[in-house]
């Protein structure tokens, strides 16, 4: 990083290593220091048996959930899908779009970017503008991914990138939240 100030925290690894979890370790610890989030999470739905994965919800740190994506969804709507999960564009976005135009928080978390949440324009909109904001970032994105605002985020300058693994997870939840306490005291 070039300045003390930081302004994106990044963090990729492979499916299911446990990003979500350290966000919200991070976004935990972050609170407890008294400082205010918005943003929001990713949390996998599990069907009748807690056995299969059949969607996905995005989750306010507020607690408000929506639909992001489902599998074999009743209704008869085309929906863009990824894989064998159809897409709830409109439900996520009313959720998610409020959040990231919220000026009262210090620090805002987006868990994730990548593309599912990418077939709403208005989200992709959105997250490139607050690049050129001041407001620090903590955002998610996928470990291997050729999308063109992933590869912006990754390049966004006073960012730091971490790579999560199933060695160094539990590590990272205080080295990310003191490096944001230490950037968060620097932008007051």
């Amino acid at each position: 990083m070039e300045s003390s100030i930081l302004k994106t925290i990044i963090i990729t690894g492979p499916p299911g290593v446990g990003k979500t979890t350290l966000i919200c370790k991070v976004c935990s610890s972050i609170k407890d220091k008294g400082h205010i989030l918005q943003g929001f999470y990713t949390e996998e739905v599990r069907g009748e048996g807690n056995k299969q994965r059949i969607g996905f919800d995005v989750v306010t740190l507020a607690g408000k959930r929506g639909i992001l994506a489902r599998e074999n969804p009743g209704d008869k709507l085309r929906r863009p899908k990824v894989g064998k999960y159809s897409v709830f564009v409109q439900e996520f976005e009313d959720l998610a779009l409020p959040l990231l135009a919220i000026q009262d928080s210090k620090l805002l978390i987006i868990d994730e970017v990548g593309k599912m949440e990418l077939f709403s324009k208005r989200f992709e909109l959105a997250v490139s503008d607050l690049l050129k904001k001041t407001r620090p970032l903590v955002v998610s994105v996928p470990e291997k991914s050729n999308l063109p605002l992933v590869e912006q985020l990754k390049k966004a300058p006073n960012s730091k990138l971490y790579t999560v693994t199933k060695t160094n997870r539990n590590s990272l939840a205080d080295e990310i939240t003191d490096l944001i306490t230490q950037s968060l005291v620097v932008t007051k």
